[in-house]
């Protein structure tokens, strides 16, 4: 596991992006899970802003959304689909033909999940995978529970979940959504690339648990990412300070 401290929100959008576009650069039709929420949204404005200044071109990357809220509709502007078209897509070069996100509008949930799990196989897997950790440890919607499943599923939220959520649907009548549909543990662990990123103080308390546990925890699911093979942190100085520095000195 490598760690990158940057010192502020601003530099952890700016290094991320830059990742993924020297990424890009090496592998032109990278498939991508994009994450959505608070945290990435400072990354999508500056890969924009590169592609703006042609320094990408994002005409033969394949995206797959890492989640989506169950009921919601594609045009539904609490949806995550909607968010990646108001924050990234609509602005730069995508083939919309290579974009595919879990409809969770479908009348058979289960058999929309097996499909989506499929169209990640079809794709070779995921090139790159970017989350953050939300409160109560999970990665995507993977929720602490007694196990953890491996593919796209859907899941029941937990309340620390809808609480960190809520927000975002308080304008919206019917309230936030129970269930959600999210990419799996095993689809995580397989990814080429994987990128956890970071910052404010409120998150230091998650990453130092994240390093004083020893085992694999799946009430802990952010644990899962000790094992594998290539993750990094993209974090800032105040989520980074409750991180031993022995461990920042050996993960730099």
């Amino acid at each position: 596991m490598k760690i990158v401290v940057c010192k502020d929100y601003e530099e952890v959008s700016r290094v991320m992006a830059e990742k993924v576009v020297r990424l890009i650069q090496e592998k032109p039709n990278l498939v991508f899970c994009l994450p959505a929420g608070n945290s990435p949204i400072g990354m999508y404005r500056y890969l924009v802003k590169m592609y703006e200044e042609g320094k990408v071109d994002f005409s033969q990357i394949r995206t797959f959304d890492m989640d989506e809220y169950v009921g919601l509709a594609p045009d539904d502007p609490h949806s995550f689909i909607y968010f990646m078209h108001k924050h990234f897509m609509d602005h730069v070069n995508i083939n919309m033909e290579n974009v595919d996100y879990p409809k969770a509008d479908a009348l058979d949930l289960d058999a929309e999940c097996r499909r989506y799990a499929q169209a990640i196989l079809d794709a070779g897997g995921l090139d790159i995978a970017i989350t953050s950790i939300g409160d109560d440890g999970h990665i995507a919607f993977n929720e602490p529970d007694d196990f953890l499943l491996p593919r796209t599923h859907v899941v029941k939220m937990d309340e620390a979940t809808r609480k960190q959520n809520a927000k975002a649907f308080a304008d919206c009548p019917k309230g936030m959504p129970t269930h959600a549909i999210t990419t799996g543990m095993e689809e995580h662990m397989k990814t080429k690339h994987y990128y956890v990123v970071c910052s404010g103080s409120h998150k230091a308390a998650l990453l130092k648990k994240l390093f004083e546990t020893e085992k694999l925890d799946p009430h802990f699911p952010v644990s899962w990412l000790r094992m594998h093979p290539n993750v990094e942190l993209i974090i800032d100085e105040e989520a980074a300070a409750g991180i031993p520095q022995e461990v920042l000195d050996e993960c730099r």
